[in-house]
This record gives structure tokens, sequence and C-alpha cells, in this order.
């Protein structure tokens, strides 16, 4: 008995989506490793983490122009997702709850402390992102049955 193989539907609707939401991905997680390059001078973050983030969104970034390009099995999104949202999950249990949580609330007074809230709200933001992809390019790809193979 075959198995079922994944072929690229007709829909050029959801080809569209997938791009636009895939070029959007590109631009907003370039620009987070550009905002998150600061971060060692300004929030006297460590460079390692700096590093890290840079190389977190980098490749998010890269993986959103890649499926610009060429689509990628939606399996890949929902792997990534599940790592981030580990991953969100274990610095979230670092944050200081009684300190504001987003920098944007008083940037240089409490950055500084609790960096964790804002590092869990990436993650959060990365885990959708990759969530939605994984939404649209399922939408984008079907399982192609073994009796419309053989017709």
């Amino acid at each position: 008995m075959n198995a079922p193989s994944v072929t690229v539907t007709n829909n050029k609707t959801s080809q569209i989506f997938q791009r636009i939401f895939s070029i959007l991905g590109f631009l907003l997680f370039a620009m987070f490793s550009s905002l998150q390059a600061n971060d060692d001078s300004q929030y006297g973050t460590s460079l390692w983490l700096t590093d890290s983030w840079l190389l977190g969104y980098g490749i998010l970034s890269f993986i959103c122009l890649y499926n610009t390009i060429r689509p990628l099995p939606p399996k890949v999104f929902l792997t990534l997702a599940s790592i981030t949202f580990a991953l969100a999950l274990f610095r979230g249990s670092q944050i200081d709850w009684s300190q504001p949580l987003f920098c944007f609330i008083a940037p240089e007074e409490f950055a500084k402390r609790n960096p964790a809230g804002n590092e869990t709200g990436g993650l959060i933001i990365m885990t959708l992102w990759l969530l939605l992809l994984f939404w649209i390019n399922k939408k984008s790809l079907r399982l192609k049955s073994p009796i419309q193979q053989s017709v």
C-alpha cells in the first residue's frame, strides 16, 4: 500500500498568503535582529546572550525568506514553534514578577533588572509567528491519497 505523498495545491490564494507572511516574517525578524544588536551597550546584556538572540532572529528571518522561495513542510514550523515555546517557558520561569515586565514601560530603569520579561515576549512572538506559518503552509499543501495518485 502506498503512503500518502505531499503535493502542492493549485490554490493560488494560499500560496500568495504563504509568500506574503513569509516576506513579512523575514522583514520583522531582520528588524528584530538589528534592534537586538544594541542590547549589549544599551541594557548591559551579556555578549553571548546578545549573540544568541541575533542568531535566533537571523535564522528565523532566513527561514522565512527561504519559505518565500521554496515552501517548507509544515512540520518544520511546528517543530521550531515547539522549541521556541519550550524556551519561552524556561525563560518565563526566570521573570521577577515584582518588576515591570517589558522595557517599554520604563526602558532604562527596569530592562537591566528584569530582561527575562522582554526575552520571554520575544520567544512568544517567535512561537506565534511559527505557528502562523505552520497553519498557512499546511493550507498550501495537501495529502494526496493513493487512489488519487493512480488516477
